[in-house]
Formats: C-alpha cells, sequence, structure tokens
C-alpha cells in the first residue's frame, strides 16, 4: 500500500489547476528574482516549472521571450483596470485615480521593484531584449493610458492637445525621484499614506494642467 503520506496534495473543488504556460511563468518570475536574467536558465525553469525542455520551449521560444512574458503578465492586472476605467468619462478624477493607484501599486510592490532591478543591473543585455521588455509593458500600459485620455479629449471633458505626451508625463509622475530611490536600494517601497499623497497630487496636477 502506499504511503498516504506521498500523495499529491489536492487542489480546492473551486480551483482551477494552473495550465502549462502559467506554471512556467510562475516558476520563471521566481528563478528571475532569485538569480537575475544572466543567471537564469531555461533548464532551471523547466525543473522548477516542472515541465519538460520540449513542453517549455513549445511555449517560449527562448529566455529572452520569457523574461518579456513575466514583464507582460506584471502589468496584466494594471492593463485590466485601464480597461475598465475608460467609460468614466464624466469623471475623469476618479478614472485618473483608479489608474493612478493601479500603476504605483504595481511600480512600487517589492517584486515589481526586484524585476526593475534586474533589468537595470544586467549591463549585458541586449537591445533587442530590452525593447521586448517596453514592448510587454510599458508600451501598452501607454497605450491604454492614450485610449483613455483620448476619449477624454473627444469628448472636451479635457484640453488635451498631445494625447501621448500627456500620457507619458502622468506615468513619470507617479515615478519620479521616489521609484528611483527604491529602485537604487535606499527605500523598500511607499506606505499606503504616502502612495495616496503621491496618487491625489499627480492626479490634480494633471488636472490643472489640462482643464478646458
Amino acid at each position: 500500500m502506499k504511503n498516504p503520506s506521498r500523495r499529491k496534495p489536492l487542489l480546492p473543488m473551486n480551483m482551477p489547476r494552473p495550465t502549462k504556460r502559467e506554471s512556467i511563468l510562475r516558476a520563471a518570475r521566481q528563478i528571475f528574482l532569485l538569480r537575475g536574467y544572466a543567471g537564469a536558465s531555461m533548464e532551471a525553469i523547466a525543473e522548477a516549472a516542472p515541465v519538460s525542455k520540449a513542453t517549455l520551449y513549445s511555449h517560449f521560444h527562448g529566455k529572452q521571450d520569457l523574461f518579456a512574458a513575466v514583464i507582460s503578465e506584471q502589468c496584466e492586472a494594471l492593463l485590466n483596470t485601464l480597461l475598465r476605467v475608460r467609460t468614466e468619462v464624466q469623471d475623469p478624477a476618479a478614472g485618473l485615480m483608479a489608474i493612478a493607484r493601479a500603476c504605483v501599486d504595481l511600480i512600487y510592490c517589492p517584486e515589481a521593484l526586484t524585476l526593475y532591478q534586474v533589468i537595470i543591473g544586467e549591463r549585458q543585455l541586449s537591445a533587442e531584449l530590452g525593447e521586448s521588455v517596453c514592448q510587454a509593458g510599458p508600451e501598452p500600459v501607454l497605450q491604454r493610458l492614450s485610449a483613455y485620455l483620448e476619449e477624454l479629449a473627444v469628448q472636451q471633458v479635457l484640453v488635451i492637445p498631445d494625447v501621448a505626451m500627456s500620457a507619458r508625463l502622468f506615468l513619470g509622475m507617479l515615478r519620479g525621484d521616489e521609484h528611483f530611490r527604491c529602485l537604487m536600494g535606499q527605500r523598500a517601497g511607499l506606505s499606503d499614506e504616502e502612495k495616496t499623497a503621491l496618487v491625489e497630487a499627480a492626479v490634480a496636477l494633471f488636472l490643472r494642467g489640462h482643464a478646458g
């Protein structure tokens, strides 16, 4: 008779079993955070998933593709938030507050800060990988924010002559000096009170600068 203690734990009935791709991404995130980009290997990720290397390569062409997918997944919650707030045209303050809070919660969370540090710290990363990371993370966020700002401009709720520039400036206000300090290890992150103050200040300044 098999030892019952060696049986695999059962998932709760209402919890779907993770797909192979989800398992790979979870393992990859852990390996990248622990070892950095250069120190991570596809073999280690496959073992941690656990999947075969053939299965791993059937989902991702290589480490660069996988790292970009990890960044993309990190931004998925933010992108979903941006989609939800796009319809709040008549209340730009509420819409921008929701976007800003989602951005701040994402970029200041410990895991995101570590991923940023991994990207910055790897001097040997190619320009192609840097482009992949931007396409997977910041660019979709900018596109969704720009779409919301475009809608506000079309409905004449706000005056936004250059939507793309205003979107970049808005996100830039949410990073700024404090985010740089966190990346340099001078701070571990922001408190909830500090996040709220940053969001309120950025939204208030943005609305004053784009008032009709």
